[in-house]
Protein backbone atom coordinates (compact mmCIF):
# COMPACT_ATOMS: atom_id res chain seq x y z
CA UNK A 1 0.00 0.00 0.00
CA UNK A 2 1.09 4.20 -0.83
CA UNK A 3 -0.10 6.35 1.63
CA UNK A 4 1.17 10.13 1.36
CA UNK A 5 0.94 11.82 5.03
CA UNK A 6 -0.36 15.39 4.11
CA UNK A 7 0.25 17.91 7.53
CA UNK A 8 0.61 21.38 8.04
CA UNK A 9 3.71 20.81 10.65
CA UNK A 10 5.51 17.38 11.81
CA UNK A 11 8.10 16.34 13.98
CA UNK A 12 11.06 17.12 13.22
CA UNK A 13 10.71 19.91 10.83
CA UNK A 14 8.38 22.70 12.46
CA UNK A 15 5.57 21.88 15.53
CA UNK A 16 2.90 23.74 17.40
CA UNK A 17 0.71 21.31 18.34
CA UNK A 18 0.07 17.64 18.68
CA UNK A 19 -0.54 16.97 15.47
CA UNK A 20 3.12 17.61 14.72
CA UNK A 21 4.18 14.77 16.98
CA UNK A 22 1.25 12.27 15.07
CA UNK A 23 2.69 13.12 11.98
CA UNK A 24 6.33 12.45 12.92
CA UNK A 25 5.18 9.17 14.41
CA UNK A 26 3.06 7.86 12.55
CA UNK A 27 4.33 7.47 8.81
CA UNK A 28 7.80 5.90 11.02
CA UNK A 29 5.50 3.05 12.36
CA UNK A 30 3.54 2.88 9.21
CA UNK A 31 6.87 2.41 7.22
CA UNK A 32 7.73 -0.31 9.58
CA UNK A 33 4.81 -1.96 9.20
CA UNK A 34 5.67 -2.62 5.29
CA UNK A 35 3.69 0.52 4.26
CA UNK A 36 5.32 2.86 1.86
CA UNK A 37 4.78 6.29 3.45
CA UNK A 38 5.83 9.40 2.69
CA UNK A 39 5.12 12.48 3.94
CA UNK A 40 4.34 16.22 2.36
CA UNK A 41 4.11 19.51 4.27
CA UNK A 42 4.86 23.22 3.50
CA UNK A 43 8.95 24.04 3.55
CA UNK A 44 8.69 26.85 6.01
CA UNK A 45 11.57 29.44 6.21
CA UNK A 46 11.74 29.06 9.80
CA UNK A 47 12.83 24.67 9.69
CA UNK A 48 16.15 24.48 10.77
CA UNK A 49 19.40 25.00 8.62
CA UNK A 50 20.49 21.48 9.47
CA UNK A 51 17.12 19.90 7.67
CA UNK A 52 17.19 22.28 5.00
CA UNK A 53 20.84 21.46 4.02
CA UNK A 54 20.16 17.63 3.51
CA UNK A 55 17.25 18.50 1.13
CA UNK A 56 17.62 17.59 -2.58
CA UNK A 57 15.81 19.25 -5.63
CA UNK A 58 12.71 17.64 -6.79
CA UNK A 59 10.94 19.64 -9.26
CA UNK A 60 9.68 22.90 -9.78
CA UNK A 61 6.57 23.60 -11.42
CA UNK A 62 3.74 26.46 -11.88
CA UNK A 63 0.14 26.43 -9.89
CA UNK A 64 -2.76 27.80 -11.54
CA UNK A 65 -4.22 29.76 -8.03
CA UNK A 66 -6.84 31.52 -9.33
CA UNK A 67 -5.37 35.16 -11.88
CA UNK A 68 -1.97 33.73 -11.21
CA UNK A 69 0.54 30.80 -11.85
CA UNK A 70 2.53 30.63 -8.83
CA UNK A 71 6.24 29.06 -8.44
CA UNK A 72 5.83 25.71 -6.55
CA UNK A 73 9.17 23.83 -5.51
CA UNK A 74 9.65 20.71 -4.36
CA UNK A 75 12.54 19.40 -2.38
CA UNK A 76 12.79 16.82 -0.60
CA UNK A 77 15.02 14.22 2.48
CA UNK A 78 14.74 11.16 3.97
CA UNK A 79 14.72 10.36 7.52
CA UNK A 80 14.20 7.24 9.52
CA UNK A 81 13.28 5.26 6.27
CA UNK A 82 10.70 7.92 5.83
CA UNK A 83 10.70 10.19 2.36
CA UNK A 84 9.14 13.68 3.20
CA UNK A 85 8.26 16.08 0.96
CA UNK A 86 8.34 19.88 1.25
CA UNK A 87 6.46 22.26 -0.66
CA UNK A 88 7.99 25.54 -1.52
CA UNK A 89 6.96 29.00 -2.07
CA UNK A 90 9.02 32.15 -0.54
CA UNK A 91 5.58 34.06 -0.48
CA UNK A 92 3.27 31.55 1.21
CA UNK A 93 5.52 29.66 3.41
CA UNK A 94 8.57 32.10 4.67
CA UNK A 95 6.44 33.37 8.09
CA UNK A 96 7.60 34.16 11.08
CA UNK A 97 3.94 32.32 12.50
CA UNK A 98 2.19 29.77 10.62
CA UNK A 99 -1.32 30.22 11.41
CA UNK A 100 -3.35 33.08 12.69
CA UNK A 101 -2.35 35.88 10.16
CA UNK A 102 -6.26 35.85 8.75
CA UNK A 103 -6.64 35.26 5.14
CA UNK A 104 -3.13 35.20 4.29
CA UNK A 105 -3.62 31.62 6.69
CA UNK A 106 -6.40 30.74 3.98
CA UNK A 107 -4.43 31.19 1.26
CA UNK A 108 -1.49 29.32 2.36
CA UNK A 109 -3.05 26.29 2.91
CA UNK A 110 -5.39 26.76 -0.03
CA UNK A 111 -2.11 26.99 -1.83
CA UNK A 112 -0.42 24.00 -0.12
CA UNK A 113 -3.94 21.89 -1.01
CA UNK A 114 -3.72 22.54 -4.56
CA UNK A 115 0.10 22.19 -4.69
CA UNK A 116 -0.25 18.34 -3.15
CA UNK A 117 -2.71 17.51 -6.00
CA UNK A 118 -0.47 19.16 -8.22
CA UNK A 119 2.46 17.50 -7.09
CA UNK A 120 1.93 14.09 -7.52
CA UNK A 121 2.55 13.09 -10.85
CA UNK A 122 5.95 15.40 -10.53
CA UNK A 123 7.33 13.61 -7.86
CA UNK A 124 6.30 10.12 -9.23
CA UNK A 125 4.11 8.91 -6.13
CA UNK A 126 0.30 8.41 -7.21
CA UNK A 127 -0.27 6.78 -3.53
CA UNK A 128 -3.07 4.42 -2.57
CA UNK A 129 -4.57 6.50 0.65
CA UNK A 130 -4.42 10.63 0.90
CA UNK A 131 -4.08 10.85 4.60
CA UNK A 132 -5.62 14.35 5.51
CA UNK A 133 -5.17 16.39 8.48
CA UNK A 134 -6.82 19.08 9.90
CA UNK A 135 -8.56 22.07 8.06
CA UNK A 136 -5.16 22.81 6.93
CA UNK A 137 -5.44 19.89 4.37
CA UNK A 138 -9.27 19.66 3.95
CA UNK A 139 -9.39 21.08 0.69
CA UNK A 140 -7.61 18.79 -0.65
CA UNK A 141 -10.44 15.95 -0.20
CA UNK A 142 -12.64 18.60 -1.95
CA UNK A 143 -10.53 19.41 -5.18
CA UNK A 144 -9.80 15.79 -5.52
CA UNK A 145 -13.64 14.56 -5.79
CA UNK A 146 -14.78 17.71 -8.04
CA UNK A 147 -11.76 19.16 -10.54
CA UNK A 148 -9.53 15.97 -10.53
CA UNK A 149 -12.08 13.00 -10.44
CA UNK A 150 -12.40 12.96 -14.40
CA UNK A 151 -8.22 11.74 -14.73
CA UNK A 152 -8.35 7.88 -13.49
CA UNK A 153 -5.11 8.13 -11.84
CA UNK A 154 -6.71 10.84 -9.31
CA UNK A 155 -10.12 8.48 -9.90
CA UNK A 156 -8.70 5.63 -7.63
CA UNK A 157 -7.09 7.57 -4.61
CA UNK A 158 -9.00 7.17 -1.31
CA UNK A 159 -9.30 9.76 1.40
CA UNK A 160 -8.92 9.73 4.83
CA UNK A 161 -9.36 12.91 7.02
CA UNK A 162 -8.10 13.27 10.77
CA UNK A 163 -9.70 15.75 13.13
CA UNK A 164 -6.87 16.52 15.46
CA UNK A 165 -8.96 19.73 17.01
CA UNK A 166 -12.39 20.08 15.74
CA UNK A 167 -12.32 23.80 17.10
CA UNK A 168 -10.59 25.15 14.25
CA UNK A 169 -12.16 25.07 10.96
CA UNK A 170 -10.67 27.47 8.25
CA UNK A 171 -13.48 29.64 8.29
CA UNK A 172 -12.87 32.52 5.72
CA UNK A 173 -14.70 34.47 2.79
CA UNK A 174 -16.17 32.11 -0.07
CA UNK A 175 -14.76 34.94 -2.40
CA UNK A 176 -11.34 35.12 -1.15
CA UNK A 177 -10.42 31.44 -1.38
CA UNK A 178 -13.12 29.84 -3.96
CA UNK A 179 -11.61 32.27 -6.76
CA UNK A 180 -8.29 31.17 -6.19
CA UNK A 181 -9.19 27.12 -6.28
CA UNK A 182 -11.91 27.49 -9.08
CA UNK A 183 -14.53 26.08 -6.90
CA UNK A 184 -18.09 26.58 -8.57
CA UNK A 185 -20.59 28.22 -6.73
CA UNK A 186 -22.70 24.99 -5.99
CA UNK A 187 -20.46 23.78 -3.48
CA UNK A 188 -21.13 27.01 -1.73
CA UNK A 189 -24.39 25.36 -0.23
CA UNK A 190 -24.94 24.38 3.82
CA UNK A 191 -24.40 20.30 2.46
CA UNK A 192 -20.79 20.77 0.97
CA UNK A 193 -18.99 23.65 2.10
CA UNK A 194 -20.55 26.31 3.51
CA UNK A 195 -20.77 26.98 7.18
CA UNK A 196 -22.47 30.56 8.42
CA UNK A 197 -21.78 32.24 5.20
CA UNK A 198 -17.76 31.34 5.30
CA UNK A 199 -15.97 28.85 3.68
CA UNK A 200 -14.98 26.02 5.68
CA UNK A 201 -11.77 24.44 5.16
CA UNK A 202 -12.96 21.58 8.13
CA UNK A 203 -16.25 20.84 6.10
CA UNK A 204 -13.97 20.10 2.92
CA UNK A 205 -12.38 17.07 4.62
CA UNK A 206 -15.57 16.22 6.35
CA UNK A 207 -17.49 15.94 2.92
CA UNK A 208 -15.84 14.80 0.66
CA UNK A 209 -13.31 12.03 2.48
CA UNK A 210 -13.88 8.62 2.32
CA UNK A 211 -13.16 7.39 6.02
CA UNK A 212 -12.89 10.44 8.73
CA UNK A 213 -10.76 9.14 11.78
CA UNK A 214 -10.34 11.22 15.14
CA UNK A 215 -7.92 10.96 18.10
CA UNK A 216 -9.64 8.32 20.05
CA UNK A 217 -12.55 6.26 20.49
CA UNK A 218 -14.19 9.00 23.34
CA UNK A 219 -13.67 11.48 21.01
CA UNK A 220 -15.38 10.37 18.15
CA UNK A 221 -18.40 10.02 20.24
CA UNK A 222 -18.40 13.35 21.71
CA UNK A 223 -17.92 15.58 18.74
CA UNK A 224 -21.58 13.94 17.50
CA UNK A 225 -23.03 15.88 20.37
CA UNK A 226 -23.91 19.68 20.68
CA UNK A 227 -21.31 19.92 23.28
CA UNK A 228 -18.42 19.31 21.60
CA UNK A 229 -19.42 19.20 18.11
CA UNK A 230 -18.64 22.52 17.34
CA UNK A 231 -21.64 23.25 15.11
CA UNK A 232 -20.76 20.27 13.04
CA UNK A 233 -21.68 17.65 14.97
CA UNK A 234 -25.16 16.89 12.50
CA UNK A 235 -22.61 16.69 10.06
CA UNK A 236 -20.70 14.14 11.62
CA UNK A 237 -24.08 12.08 12.92
CA UNK A 238 -24.84 12.02 9.20
CA UNK A 239 -21.25 10.62 8.05
CA UNK A 240 -20.60 8.35 11.42
CA UNK A 241 -20.75 5.39 9.82
CA UNK A 242 -17.41 6.33 8.08
CA UNK A 243 -16.38 8.09 11.26
CA UNK A 244 -13.67 5.92 13.27
CA UNK A 245 -12.02 7.16 16.63
CA UNK A 246 -8.56 5.51 16.72
CA UNK A 247 -6.38 6.47 19.75
CA UNK A 248 -3.53 8.36 19.48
Amino acid sequence: MKVLFCASECVPFVKTGGLADVAGALPIALKQDGVDVRVILPKYGMIDEYWKSRMTHVCNFEVLFGWERVFCGVETVEDNGVTYYFIDNETFFYVNDIYGDGINEGLRFAFFCRAILEALPRIGFFPDVLHLNDWQTGLTAALLKTQYAASAEYARIRTVFSIHNLKYQGLFRWQDIAGRLGLDERYFTSEYLEFYGNISCMKGGLVFADRISTVSPTYAGEIKTPFYGENLDGLLRVRESTLSGILN
